[in-house]
C-alpha cells in the first residue's frame, strides 16, 4: 500500500532545521516541448518564458533536472551560466554529438554546496537518457546526489484517436499502457547498473529523478529493496508523478536515500504543469 499511498508522514511533523537541505527533481521536457522551444531563439512563446522564470526562482540548494535543455553561450537560454550567476555550481550532463547548433539536452545537477566530483554512470544512444552524479561538501560531510532519466517510455503526444468518448479514453489508456512496456528491459539494465553504482558508493547517497517505471514494476521494486523512498516515508496522499493528457495515475519519478541520510519531508508539486511531467522536492539531513 505504501507504494502507492504516503501516509507515514500523517505523524512526522517535518520540521525545518538548520542541518537541513532540500532537493528538488524535475524533468523540464525540453522546456516543456513547446514547438517554440529556444532552439533558434526566435518566436518564443510567453509559456516558454514563463517556465524559465519558475527554474531561475527555485531556491532549493540542490536542483536535478531531466531532459534539461541548455544553449550553451545564448544569453537568453544559457541556464547553466544563469545558475552560476546565481552562486550554484552545476553540472550539466550531454552527449556533445547530438545537439544543434549549440543547443543540448541532457541532465543538470545545481547545487548551493561545493561540488567536488562529477561523472557519467550511464547515457543511452538517444543522449538525453542517461544517469550522472555529483559529490557534494556539506559542512564536514560528503553526498552524493545521482540525477537519473531511464529509459524513456515514449509517454509523449500520439496521433489523435478517431473514435469519441468512452472508446476514445479507452484506446487512449491502452496506447499509455503498451508504452509502459516499451523499454521495460532496458530499464532493468540500467537499473541493476546503477544499483551496483550506488553500492561501491563512499558516502551517503540521494538518488532522484525520472525513472519511467511505475512503483510496481522489477526497476522500482530492486531500488526500494536497497534505499528507501522519500514518498513512502515522508510523502503524503497518492503522490501521482505524470502530468498526462489521458491517464494521470503514474508515479514515475522519485527520491531515493540511503543510510547516512534521513528523509523529513517529502511533496509532489502538482499545481506546477509545465511539462508532462510534475516537480518533486524532499527536505533531508545528514545523519552519519
Amino acid at each position: 500500500m505504501l507504494s502507492t499511498v504516503g501516509i507515514k508522514n500523517i505523524f512526522n511533523d517535518g520540521r525545518v532545521t538548520k542541518e537541513t537541505f532540500s532537493v528538488l527533481s524535475y524533468n523540464s521536457n525540453s522546456l516543456g516541448g513547446y514547438p517554440s522551444s529556444p532552439y533558434s531563439l526566435k518566436n518564443v512563446n510567453k509559456e516558454t518564458l514563463d517556465f524559465k522564470k519558475w527554474i531561475l526562482d527555485q531556491e532549493a540548494e540542490i536542483q536535478c533536472y531531466q531532459e534539461f535543455l541548455n544553449y550553451n553561450g545564448g544569453n537568453d537560454f544559457d541556464f547553466v551560466q544563469m545558475f552560476n550567476d546565481k552562486g550554484y555550481q552545476t553540472y550539466f550532463s550531454y552527449d556533445s554529438t547530438k545537439g544543434f547548433r549549440n543547443v543540448f539536452i541532457g541532465t543538470l545537477i545545481a547545487s548551493k554546496f561545493p561540488i567536488l566530483r562529477t561523472e557519467v554512470v550511464i547515457a543511452s544512444e538517444n543522449g538525453f537518457n542517461r544517469v550522472s552524479y555529483a559529490d557534494l561538501k556539506i559542512a564536514l560531510d560528503t553526498l552524493r546526489i545521482i540525477n537519473v532519466h531511464l529509459e524513456s517510455m515514449g509517454l509523449k503526444p500520439y496521433n489523435p484517436i478517431k473514435s469519441s468518448g468512452y472508446e476514445s479514453r479507452k484506446e487512449s489508456t491502452k496506447i499509455i499502457f503498451d508504452k509502459l512496456r516499451e523499454g521495460v528491459f532496458e530499464r532493468s539494465r540500467q537499473i541493476k547498473i546503477l544499483s551496483d553504482f550506488i553500492a561501491t558508493s563512499p558516502y551517503p547517497v540521494i538518488c532522484v529523478g525520472d525513472f519511467n517505471d511505475m512503483p510496481y514494476s522489477y526497476s522500482y521494486q530492486f531500488m526500494k529493496r536497497r534505499m528507501k523512498n522519500s514518498f513512502e516515508e515522508v510523502g503524503t496522499g497518492l503522490g501521482f508523478t505524470y502530468n498526462g493528457n489521458v491517464l494521470r495515475v503514474l508515479r514515475i519519478d522519485n527520491q531515493f536515500y540511503s543510510a547516512g541520510v534521513e528523509a523529513v519531508r517529502f511533496e509532489t508539486q502538482n499545481h506546477i504543469k509545465f511539462t508532462d511531467h510534475f516537480p518533486i522536492q524532499g527536505l533531508y539531513k545528514l545523519t552519519y
